[in-house]
């Protein structure tokens, strides 16, 4: 069968008889179909759930101190990029330890707060901000992958943006105001509303470590403002809305992702898309304005079945292994890219890059390489990154985690129902 291509080219499509012939004709004997070749591994994340969980990680960047916490949301553009990651939060430059964290119902015995004195006028929900932070120029057509259902705010957002799908998983406030308005904006202006199930309620990363205490990481990314800063917006707050932040009686979150943990997360998370069934390794490729800009993980490249290529790690043949045909998630992520440029970016990743993963990162302008393990630290090929890295000026850093482990619900309260269950 012919078809052609985006350039207008001819190609053509092979049956797979054809290909499983031409496999075995150039890898000297490769038999597709030989019941002795090791499959690939079958409990990788669907798209649905891996998308869902980025936004379901990226909440937990929220300072929000709500019982469930702040939002997350992911967009994700026509080709299947993510292209906008956001979570609940306060505008750039606006302190989250000055302006409140409280609801309108935690004015107590007294009633309801007053709205200045509440987060409502001031907190920029995950969904706008995914939108605005988007590092592409075009989301026409894209999908959003929210928890809960959009409010009317975040629905003129969505619909403006051009997206057409919103996956979501809980609608607890189906009967607001807020929500009605939301499905007829929605209806009216044709974006598809989707109730999805997760093939999966609980994500667990392990980054291999035990969790480290780190004190004085958390004691700096933590900090209190400093006095002059917070008299300065004590006065602005007393005079605008009446009221002090020294007397607040809800805080902020403070047990929210550092933004190491959050990319070194979101890199991890992508790993459990890889179809290798003997080691799964992520990328995240972040810009200076600490945007998501490219994911990648390892695989076949696009259009090569991961059912026919061999897997094996230690066939006799080189060209029965996966290492000719496997491209790591280091230049995936690379590939990824949904930005113009990436100079100047770092990208995390769970191991040391090789020597071809390297030309590529020093080639595409990336400043510095964030990583977790170094466990071919002796092989060859980590030595000759090791000296491009050095001569090209690209900054290595070994990570230490400060959690050790993240949990990721995407269905609410399900880790305390698996915690219930193994007491039980």
């Amino acid at each position: 069968m012919e078809n052609r291509n985006i350039d207008g080219c001819r190609s053509h499509r092979r049956s797979d008889e054809e290909i499983c012939e031409i496999i075995k004709l150039e890898s000297r004997g490769y038999d597709v179909n030989s019941p002795m070749n090791e499959s690939k591994r079958q409990d990788y994340l669907s798209w649905d759930d891996y998308f869902l969980a980025v936004a379901c990680l990226s909440a937990k960047r929220s300072k929000d101190p709500a019982p469930r916490g702040g939002g997350g949301a992911c967009v994700v553009d026509s080709l299947g990029r993510i292209v906008g990651i956001g979570y609940d939060g306060f505008p750039r430059e606006c302190s989250d330890d000055c302006l409140p964290w409280a609801s309108s119902n935690n004015g107590g015995e007294e009633g309801k707060l007053p709205w200045l004195q509440t987060k409502e006028p001031y907190l920029c929900r995950a969904e706008i901000n995914a939108i605005l932070n988007k590092c592409s120029d075009d989301i026409v057509g894209g999908r959003m992958y929210v928890p809960n259902f959009p409010s009317n705010e975040c629905a003129k957002f969505i619909v403006q943006s051009g997206i057409r799908q919103v996956l979501y998983v809980n609608d607890d406030d189906s009967d607001s105001d807020s929500s009605r308005a939301s499905r007829i904006l929605f209806e009216v202006s044709g974006v598809q509303m989707t109730k999805i199930i997760p093939g999966v309620p609980y994500i667990k990363i392990d980054f291999g470590l035990d969790q480290l205490d780190n004190n004085d990481s958390n004691d700096k990314r933590r900090k209190e403002l400093n006095e002059e800063e917070m008299e300065t917006y004590t006065g602005l707050l007393r005079r605008e809305a009446s009221m002090d932040p020294f007397e607040y009686g809800v805080r902020k979150n403070q047990n929210y992702l550092s933004w190491d943990e959050y990319f070194m997360g979101v890199a991890f998370l992508s790993s459990m898309r890889s179809k290798d069934p003997s080691t799964q390794v992520g990328a995240c490729l972040v810009n200076a304005d600490k945007c998501i800009v490219g994911i990648g993980y390892n695989g076949f490249p696009r259009g090569c079945s991961d059912d026919v290529l061999p897997w094996s790690r230690s066939a006799a043949d080189t060209l029965h292994r996966k290492y000719p045909y496997v491209v790591h998630a280091e230049v995936n992520a690379i590939l990824n890219k949904c930005s113009a440029s990436i100079r100047g970016a770092t990208l995390y990743v769970a191991l040391f890059p090789c020597n071809e993963c390297a030309k590529v990162i020093i080639q595409s302008g990336i400043r510095e390489v964030v990583y977790l393990h170094d466990i071919y630290h002796d092989t060859d090929a980590c030595k000759a990154s090791r000296i491009m890295f050095r001569m090209a000026g690209v900054k290595l850093r070994l990570y230490r985690s400060e959690w050790g482990k993240i949990g990721i619900e995407l269905i609410p309260d399900v880790s305390k129902s698996i915690d219930d269950q193994k007491q039980t």
